[in-house]
Formats: structure tokens, C-alpha cells, sequence
């Protein structure tokens, strides 16, 4: 039987769980490092890799053989104080062995994400596994099925068109500016009002390096709150692309030519409004806020270049009188939606590319994980032969040249090599596991017996 280790996954997602479960499930980084050490003191688990975000609280565990994934989660939950009963509940996945590792590329791969296709998992993922490599010691499972599935996200994402394409109202408000500006550095945004979706925006225009954000809105306090939290998250986000690619160029924020992040009060809507090239407006305001005089002013403050705002609010914020200004260009929703629509389908159509990616990758995986079975085995067995070589070798080096020697000891080499590799083989072609099992048992009891019959007996010179 084998003594090898397995994969399991407990996961509580927005496929099969509420948002108020998915709540109650989160784990942040604290309880996520404290469940990995309750989990390492299990003496069933080798370790444990928590990823908990906004959509989904997935545990993942790699398990020594007869260890009860279930029970020792239980146990380890409940002592962090953790509600234990939700991933054992009607809103909770178990998926185990190959299924789990499945599961795990799917989501690498952004199959799994509310949003086909969003590229946050990636990082989400990454920043849990560096996470765990921090404060535990991952199995070789665990470690393996990790780094498979950023491969496998890292080869959908470039060898398919999966993520091409905005398919949110606040990226694609961004996708529609890049459509005006071919780089976006050179220029300067504008956000009117600070709730979610403006905020998931400016962080969207930010991602894609415009030169200058500034925020606007009726609650100074808030303005502010927002514009500290977006450059911070810039200034994370040139450390994490200096620590993925040593070779880069460490930029500073100070020396960065994009992401610059400052606020106004909302008394200067007008002059901010002169100064942006791309207006992004979503108050939730219940009458216009920008109108079709101030729009006016701004464009022959601007000399001739143009102005486009973009309307993602509900009811508008722009009047609709503003569409007639020569030197303004207006869209709302509807403009938003169309490209939506027709990037949803365009992603679901690059699914099948994806599966067949992940397949492979599986495939790869699952050669890998047999093998783990075979090493130690064909390990002994290889210092078996060699500890064979060396004596023959050693009774013709005192018979014969170094030449001759040397002769002798390739040759030996060489037939060594073929004996692992058609044992190999013979070994990762049983019909089943049971057989290769039984191979395996076999090839030990053999060299075992005869290692310790030559352990003492001298080399047959003729």
C-alpha cells in the first residue's frame, strides 16, 4: 500500500455559500497563521495552506496516509475560535486526492472566480502561499500541487485571451479610457466620489499606470481616506513586482513617473474638471452633480483638448445636455454595458483552451505524484548496484591498470543505468496500483536479502 501523502481541500465559496457564510468563514492573516500551526500539531497532517478572500475561505491540507482531513480540521478550527461546523455544513466542498488538486488549477486558472477570467486570484493566491512558506514547512504534496497551479494560471492567462477584456463596470470604464489614450501615463484622471465602484476603478486606472489620480468628493475626510489608501496600495504594488522579478529595476514611488494620488475638495469640482483628461463620475447622487456650465468652462480652460467623462453613477451624474459640448465626450452605462456583454462571451469561449491546459498540467502532476512512491525504493536499489560497481571495480583496479579500471567502472555505470531505467519503467506501467505496489515490495525484499548476504562477503575474483 502506499505510504505517500495526500491532498484535500475544505472550501466554502461563492458558488454554494452566501455571503453572510462566506463572512463567517473568513480567516485573515492571523487566524490563517494561527489554523496552520493548530493544524501542524495534528499528528495526521504534514501541513496546511489557508486562502481566504472575499469570495471564498478554501483550506487546504496535505495528509499522511489514514489521516481524517475532517476530524483534524475540526479540532484545529475550534481551537482558534473558528465556527468549525461551516466547512462541514450544506455550504461547504470536500474535495480529495486528484479532485482537490483539480480544483486547485481551476482556481489558479480564474475558472473558478465570480468574474471568469479576473486576474486579482492570481495574487490572492501567491500572497497566501507566500503566507504559509513563511510561517510553516509545506509538504511536498502541498508545495508541488502550488507551484503547479501558478504554472497552470500563468499558461492560461498567456496562452489563452480568457482575461482579455473588461467585464466589470469599473474595469471597464478604464478599458473604454485606454480606448482615447494610448498611454495612459501622459495623462490625468479624475474620480468623482469615493464609495466601492469608484474606488475599485481608481485602483483599476492605477493598475494600468495613469499619470495622475485625483479624488473628489462631498466628504473631505473620505477624499482624503481614499487617495492615502490608493497610493498606498501603489506603493505595495511596485514591492510586490521588484520581489517577483529581481532583475527589474526597483522603482520608488518618489521616482515613479505614474500613480501620483492627491484629493480636492468639492468645492473645486470645476477646476478639477479643467485639469483631467478622463473624468470618472459615480456619486450615487440623486440629481446631476456635473453640469453642462461647468463642463463648458473646463473645456475652453483646456485649450482645445479634449474631455471625456465617463457616467457609471445611478440615476447620472452628468446631465445629459453635456453630450452637445463640442469638446466633451460623454458615455454612460449603456456604453459600458455593450462592451461588457460582449467581452463575457468572448472569455466563455476561451474556457475549452483553459481545460485543455489544465489538463495537461494534471497529467504532469499525477506523473509526478506516482513517482513519489518509486524514489525511495529505486534510490536503495541504485546504492545497491553502485555499492556492487565499487567492489568490482576496486578488486580489478588491483588486478589490472587505471585504464582498464576506469573501462570497467563506465561500463558498470552504464549498465546500472539501464537496469533503473527499465526498472522504472516496468514500475510506472503496472496495470495498477496494486501491482506496482507488489513490484515495489518485491524489487526491496530482493536487494534487501541480497545486500545483506554480500555485506561481508569478499568479491568473486574468477
Amino acid at each position: 500500500m502506499s505510504d505517500r501523502s495526500s491532498l484535500h481541500v475544505r472550501s466554502i465559496n461563492h458558488h454554494h455559500a452566501p455571503t453572510e457564510i462566506r463572512e463567517r468563514a473568513h480567516l485573515d492573516p492571523e487566524k490563517a497563521v494561527a489554523l496552520m500551526k493548530a493544524l501542524e500539531a495534528e499528528e495526521s497532517c504534514v501541513s496546511a495552506l489557508p486562502v481566504s478572500t472575499c469570495n471564498r475561505t478554501e483550506i487546504y491540507l496535505e495528509m499522511r496516509p489514514g489521516g481524517d482531513p475532517d476530524q483534524s480540521l475540526r479540532r484545529a478550527l475550534t481551537e482558534i475560535g473558528a465556527e468549525a461546523e461551516l466547512f462541514a455544513g450544506l455550504h461547504a466542498v470536500a474535495q480529495d486526492g486528484m479532485p482537490a488538486v483539480n480544483h486547485l488549477f481551476r482556481v489558479a486558472s480564474a475558472l473558478e472566480s465570480m468574474m471568469l477570467g479576473e486576474p486579482q486570484i492570481s495574487q490572492q493566491l501567491k500572497d497566501a502561499y507566500r503566507l504559509a512558506r513563511k510561517h510553516s514547512e509545506l509538504g511536498p504534496v502541498l508545495l508541488r500541487a502550488f507551484q503547479g497551479a501558478f504554472r497552470t494560471g500563468k499558461r492560461v492567462r498567456t496562452e489563452t485571451r480568457i482575461t482579455s477584456g473588461a467585464v466589470s463596470v469599473a474595469y471597464g470604464a478604464v478599458e473604454l479610457a485606454r480606448k482615447f489614450f494610448s498611454r495612459l501615463c501622459q495623462h490625468r484622471a479624475l474620480l468623482v466620489g469615493a464609495g466601492e465602484t469608484g474606488a475599485l476603478a481608481a485602483k483599476h486606472f492605477l493598475q494600468h499606470d495613469i499619470g495622475h489620480l485625483t479624488v473628489v468628493n462631498r466628504s473631505p475626510a473620505r477624499a482624503a481616506e481614499l487617495a492615502a489608501e490608493l497610493h498606498g496600495e501603489r506603493v505595495a504594488a511596485l514591492a510586490r513586482k521588484s520581489a517577483d522579478d529581481p532583475d527589474l529595476e526597483v522603482v520608488s514611488p518618489q521616482s515613479d513617473p505614474c500613480g501620483h494620488v492627491s484629493h480636492r475638495p468639492w468645492e473645486e469640482l470645476g477646476e478639477a474638471l479643467a485639469e483631467a483628461d478622463v473624468v470618472l463620475s459615480t456619486t450615487g447622487s440623486l440629481e446631476p452633480v456635473i453640469l453642462p456650465e461647468m463642463v463648458q468652462k473646463a473645456v475652453q480652460q483646456r485649450g482645445g483638448e479634449p474631455l471625456f467623462l465617463l457616467d457609471i453613477a445611478v440615476p447620472r451624474d452628468i446631465h445629459p445636455d453635456v453630450a452637445g459640448i463640442s469638446g466633451a465626450y460623454s458615455f454612460g452605462l449603456d456604453d459600458l454595458d455593450e462592451i461588457i456583454q460582449g467581452n463575457k462571451a468572448a472569455r466563455q469561449k476561451q474556457v475549452p483552451y483553459a481545460e485543455k491546459i489544465i489538463a495537461e498540467e494534471m497529467r504532469e502532476f499525477e506523473t509526478w505524484l506516482d513517482e513519489m512512491d518509486l524514489r525511495p525504493t529505486v534510490a536503495e536499489f541504485k546504492s545497491y548496484l553502485e555499492e556492487l560497481k565499487d567492489k568490482q571495480v576496486g578488486y580489478v583496479r588491483k588486478k589490472q591498470s587505471d585504464e582498464v579500471a576506469a573501462a570497467v567502472d563506465s561500463s558498470l555505470q552504464q549498465f546500472i543505468k539501464k537496469v533503473l531505467g527499465r526498472s522504472m519503467s516496468t514500475l510506472k506501467n503496472a496495470e495498477s496500483p496494486e501491482e506496482r505496489d507488489r513490484d515495489l515490495d518485491t524489487l526491496r525484499r530482493i536487494f534487501t536479502e541480497e545486500q545483506r548476504k554480500i555485506k561481508d562477503r569478499p568479491v568473486v575474483e574468477d
